[in-house]
């Protein structure tokens, strides 16, 4: 491995507002992000190349969402808007193991098609991807530039950070998940999210819709100052929460009700951690979480009144991320070595009960069978597992019983819409992303697990 690049965990937070669309997070309709300047050849290694950049080779505003932009955007959202920072461990958690390089040949099948590991982290757009047994590395790769040292974008993958957050504080008597949320926010009370109990914005089951010109990704990063913010639309995450309806009461019936995956619920529930305790989510997560065992610093965007992006601002080194999932799933067989309480994991990761609404949800294509709860998606396949997802493939994925701890690291393109409301567009199987599903990267871990041993 290089040697650990001083000064990482230091590292000046620049503004660059031209470019800062390129932070990247959960964008669930980057398509709709327009790059006015014409599109010019550039490679993916010649991107913000150049003392300066020749203007072909600079982002633009929506450039950062597509390729060949991607990639390097993904590595760099600290260098292009505000952030905050969060704090790594005086002792780390060791990683040990040596990284088997043997293995790139390995097999595995997914739907009709059978794929090698090297093609799949190829075909994948993969940035890293990083497979622990019992705690010991086992398969480590970094591609097309990316490095051990490089923090990366989490987006969506964030908001399991949350819901960790919201099940300590559960597990210390000072949340609690069946209350109105408003009675946390009571600039909430009467908008969806605060009618909705603290549990159900946590399970993504509050009936709640977003105008039509300000969904729930670009209205987000809009307010965030990421994309151009349209006049008159919010410009704090706190404004943003504002603007949505109801589209139905609340349901707390087993087989009634929403699941509708949207970031205005995660970024409510964080509003509450905030207020409950006196201190900021950067904070929050330093201390309870990354403090515990990062070997580097994180960092976490934020809008212009430093509220951080609850639901998909996180960036870190893939290694940092493989330690966190290592912390959660060793606390999950009730280990608290790697310094997070099993009780709160517990509590995180308690069985759902809403797999017939996730059904009728707007992202269950290749996750037939899956339940949600507090952030976390639930497998449901005998071995407890838990995955944690993110747009433009960012995936966690823990098998606590056959002892797997997975993170992959992606630039994978994905401009699809998403839903405004419960009741709008649903996302549709799509047998040429086949590759980019939950299945495939199970998939390839378990060919890992197969032939490691057990």
């Amino acid at each position: 491995m290089p040697t650990r690049s001083p000064g990482l965990a230091t590292a000046i937070r620049r503004h660059w507002p031209c470019f800062a669309v390129a932070l990247i997070v959960a964008s669930p309709a980057a398509s709709q992000v327009r790059d006015e300047r014409p599109t010019s050849p550039v490679a993916e290694h010649e991107v913000m190349q150049g003392f300066p950049p020749s203007p072909e080779r600079q982002l633009s505003r929506g450039s950062g969402l597509r390729p060949p932009y991607m990639r390097w955007a993904f590595r760099h959202a600290r260098e292009m808007s505000a952030t905050a920072g969060i704090r790594h461990a005086d002792r780390p958690l060791a990683l040990d193991g040596q990284p088997d390089t043997g293995l790139d040949g390995t097999t595995f099948t997914v739907g009709d098609k059978t794929v090698s590991l090297a093609d799949y982290l190829r075909d994948t757009h993969t940035d890293g991807f990083i497979v622990l047994h019992q705690g010991r590395i086992v398969y480590e790769r970094y591609l097309a530039g990316f490095g051990p040292y490089q923090p990366h974008i989490w987006a969506s993958m964030t908001k399991s950070v949350t819901g960790l957050l919201a099940a300590m504080l559960i597990e210390q008597g000072k949340l609690d998940p069946q209350a109105r949320l408003a009675q946390y926010v009571p600039e909430l009370a009467g908008n969806p999210f605060g009618e909705a109990t603290v549990q159900q914005n946590l399970d993504m089951e509050v009936p709640v819709g977003y105008p039509e010109g300000l969904p729930p990704d670009l209205g987000l990063f809009g307010a965030v100052g990421i994309v151009p913010r349209k006049p008159d639309a919010p410009d704090t995450i706190y404004d943003f929460l504002k603007v949505v309806h109801a589209t139905g009461r609340p349901d707390h019936s087993v087989d009634g009700g929403v699941w509708y995956y949207q970031n205005g619920s995660p970024e409510a529930v964080a509003w509450a951690l905030r207020r409950i305790t006196g201190k900021s989510w950067s904070q929050l997560v330093s201390e309870m979480i990354w403090s515990r065992f990062a070997d580097d610093d994180a960092y976490v965007q934020v809008d212009r009144l430093t509220t951080e992006m609850a639901s998909g601002g996180m960036n870190s080194t893939l290694r940092d991320a493989a330690r966190f999932a290592e912390a959660v799933r060793r606390a999950a067989a009730g280990d608290g070595s790697a310094g997070i309480s099993p009780a709160a994991v517990r509590i995180a990761l308690k069985p759902a009960t809403n797999q017939a609404r996730f059904a009728r949800g707007n992202t269950t294509p290749g996750r037939d069978g899956y339940g949600y709860r507090n952030y976390w998606f639930q497998r449901n396949d005998g071995d407890g597992s838990v995955e944690a997802s993110g747009r433009f493939g960012q995936k966690i994925y823990i098998n606590p019983a056959k002892g797997l701890t997975v993170v992959k690291f992606s630039a994978s393109p994905d401009g699809a819409a998403r839903a405004t409301s419960a009741a709008g567009l649903r996302k549709r199987d799509d047998p040429a992303r086949v590759l980019e599903s939950s299945e495939a990267m199970v998939a390839a871990a378990l060919a890992i697990h197969r032939a490691v041993g057990r």
